[in-house]
């Protein structure tokens, strides 16, 4: 049951990088960002093979990070592929804010129109991206709320030319690629609405960390997401085992693009919240964005797992109101953050919507909550006299407590690595 990892495995965390450039309005007033998937921190640039893989990236880490700092109202430019919008994967986000931007390399089949016209439907901006004045996009066109036209390297005449044709849809203009004053000044003359480039500025690359989740967890997921009629009770469950996910999806929710006045109890609280829809599109899109990362199951994980499930039971059996089962698994689970983001404990809660007393026991204040905290690493290093204290101070039977450690420890296991070790078992 002890996994032996190297010191190079003991950080869990991800590396993740954003691109965000502005949008500006005919005032120059900053009117909204696009987010766009970057390959590291010092090159401006992006290297995928998976555009579906780099997009969810966006979604499920990009979003919050690049968002934390600029004011709600901003519209925020997502690129999606085919795949994704025949997915409705832009249900995840939301509809107010967030704007959907369809690639040049997406064709406007039927299929595609029909998923465009549901989206709108569902309130949703549309916009089409790198229009040229290509044939066969009329639907998209007609569609189409925003449409992007790339002005770089383009003569005036053709420029002007895609400018007047546009003028007959219903539809709001925005130049890309502006390089130079002459070119927002040609655009602004054509009716343009919106503006983008290196005129302004060069996209900022945002970087953060993220905890890669478990694979088993993907599975049980998509297994769950699979049904017809999934139980959201269930979902929430699944991702309530994991702390990179459970983490990821708090600090997706803690955006200021949502406006949620509750602090978080639980993972159930939270899935609640979000409700089902955009909880589906979301752990879809979590589970694609981690295809790249090696996410092998390690000793911090099981570790977190352990603890959620050892208090979680705890809990049960002292029936404490102010501290009920779901709220000690959730203290658990992220007791170990730091140490998978190799971050100060303080400087993730930031991203974090929990209430207080489960911060302050996570940053290590003496509260009632960070003695449950102490009790399970005390247990851990096999400090009995510890252990024998609180024990008593929280009116545990001593036997009964150690079984239950066990228990814990057995399941998580379970949860962790046994449906993997069937797989590879089955592979022999």
């Amino acid at each position: 049951m002890n996994q032996t990892l190297s010191p190079q495995q003991k950080t869990t965390y991800l590396p993740i990088f954003i691109g965000r450039q502005t949008v500006y309005d005919t005032r120059l007033n900053v009117w909204g960002h696009e987010l766009l998937f970057r390959s590291g921190g010092t090159e401006n640039v992006a290297r995928f093979s998976d555009p579906e893989q780099a997009t969810a990236m966006v979604i499920t880490e990009g979003f919050s990070m690049a968002t934390e700092s600029i004011p709600k109202g901003r519209k925020i430019f997502i690129n999606y592929p085919k795949g994704l919008l025949l997915k409705n994967a832009p249900l995840a986000l939301p509809r107010e804010d967030c704007v959907i931007e369809v690639l040049e390399t997406v064709e406007p089949t039927p299929e595609i129109i029909a998923a465009l016209s549901t989206l709108k439907d569902n309130g949703y901006t549309i916009a089409l991206d790198d229009y040229v004045g290509q044939p066969g996009y009329d639907p998209l066109l007609k569609l189409a709320d925003i449409i992007k036209v790339d002005l770089l390297g383009r003569p005036w005449t053709e420029i002007i030319k895609i400018g007047q044709k546009l003028h007959k849809y219903k539809c709001l203009l925005l130049a890309e690629k502006v390089e130079d004053r002459p070119t927002l000044e040609l655009a602004t003359s054509l009716g343009f609405s919106f503006f983008q480039g290196f005129f302004f500025s060069r996209p900022e690359i945002i970087t953060g960390r993220s905890i890669p989740t478990a694979a088993v967890n993907r599975i049980r997921l998509i297994h769950e997401l699979s049904a017809k009629d999934f139980e959201v009770s269930e979902v929430a469950k699944i991702i309530s085992q994991d702390p990179g996910m459970s983490f990821r999806l708090l600090k997706h929710i803690n955006s200021v693009f949502y406006s949620f006045r509750h602090n978080i109890r639980s993972i159930a609280q939270a899935v609640t919240l979000m409700g089902s829809r955009a909880v589906k599109q979301w752990a879809m899109l979590s589970m694609l964005a981690d295809l790249g990362s090696e996410g092998k199951i390690q000793e911090l994980l099981f570790s977190s797992v352990h603890r959620a499930r050892f208090l979680e039971i705890l809990a049960a059996e002292t029936n404490h109101r102010k501290n009920p089962p779901d709220t000690m698994f959730l203290l658990g689970l992220f007791s170990n953050l730091d140490a998978m983001l190799n971050l100060p404990m303080e400087d993730i809660l930031v991203h974090l919507p929990l209430e207080k007393e489960i911060s302050a026991a996570l940053c290590g204040e003496e509260n009632f909550m960070r003695q449950w905290i102490k009790m399970t690493i005390a247990v851990e290093r096999g400090d009995w006299a510890s252990v024998k204290s609180m024990i008593d101070y929280f009116r545990l039977d001593e036997q009964k407590t150690a079984l239950n450690h066990l228990q814990a420890a057995d399941w998580a296991y379970k949860m962790l690595f046994a449906q993997q070790a069937d797989e590879e078992k089955d592979e022999k």
